[in-house]
């Protein structure tokens, strides 16, 4: 079963507005190996509005501050019939790593 997040919330599809400092897709950086990133993208592409929710904001306290992992939007978003009318209706918030 998939696990949910509160990504989508207040009308809007919450993305991290930059690559976190430890993103999957940055090779040098990330704290998964790259086989468990591919399989995470996989995982993602076979339903619509599946997303990578970003670490950094995955383990929070609060849930109101999961975001979409910026590294997977940029790259896996464009292919996305839901995200991609999400953009077009400008329904995403952008919003700051948590601290």
């Amino acid at each position: 079963m998939m696990e949910r997040h509160n990504i989508y919330r207040d009308g809007k599809v919450h993305v991290l507005a930059n690559e976190c400092k430890t993103c999957i897709f940055r090779p040098a950086v990330r704290p998964v190996d790259g086989a468990r990133v591919a399989e995470m993208v996989r995982e993602t592409m076979d339903a619509p509005g599946a997303t990578v929710v970003c670490h950094s904001t995955l383990y929070r306290d609060e849930p109101e501050e999961h975001a979409i992992c910026r590294g997977w939007f940029d790259r896996l978003a464009g292919r996305d019939p839901i995200l991609r009318l999400a953009v077009a209706t400008d329904s995403i918030e952008y919003q700051e790593e948590p601290t």
